[in-house]
């Protein structure tokens, strides 16, 4: 099955969907231990074999419902939007995926990676793209004069991502808008030029 199949053949792709709200549904009733292949085949009414060919392991399945609830496809911001406005919308965008479907199937991959070394795998591959699209960003910033040459775009990057999942996956807190952006204003007050830092 090829990765073109997917997104242009429409049987594959109605296969595809059906499939993975299968596996949405067992993973929202019984935890990542529910969705395997075999019950994934039987919700969806499909043979084990369709499963095997667009996930050829557990991981990719709960990879796949990852992706499916995160849309980081940001609205084109305005040219002379800020720094803090561009960071401030990526972190939206981001807790926007966090709070929803794909929240919960982050939350099933922490807890079964510490056993699994393939969920393990996948996890470390999707929970890169919010960090990697924010030190993008950040690198830019710096490269264009928005935040000062010392900034550790790295470290930033960290602190402005890791409170989201601190507070969606551990306290179950509701990430709002006010908070997102307290967090940009309060992370990059020292990296602005004009502030002294």
């Amino acid at each position: 099955m090829t990765e073109t199949d997917k997104r242009t053949n429409p049987q594959v792709q109605r296969t595809h969907g059906l499939m993975l709200d299968a596996a949405g549904s067992l993973l929202s009733q019984g935890g990542p231990e529910s969705v395997t292949h075999l019950r994934v085949a039987d919700e969806a009414g499909v043979a084990r074999a369709t499963v095997y060919r667009h996930w050829p392991n557990r991981a990719d399945i709960l990879v796949d419902l990852l992706r499916r609830g995160v849309d980081l496809n940001l609205a084109q911001l305005p040219v002379d939007t800020s720094i803090e406005g561009r960071v401030t919308g990526v972190l939206r965008a981001f807790a926007a995926a966090l709070s929803g479907d794909s929240g919960q199937t982050l939350s099933a991959m922490i807890g079964l990676a510490e056993w699994d070394e393939e969920v393990f795998a996948a996890l470390e591959r999707m929970t890169e793209f919010g960090p990697r699209m924010l030190r993008s960003l950040l690198s830019l910033g710096v490269d264009q004069g928005e935040l000062v040459s010392t900034t550790d775009v790295d470290l930033l990057a960290d602190r402005l991502i890791g409170p989201l999942y601190l507070r969606r996956l551990l306290y179950h807190d509701v990430l709002t808008d006010d908070y997102i952006e307290k967090l940009v204003v309060d992370s990059l007050a020292f990296h602005l030029p004009d502030s002294g830092g």
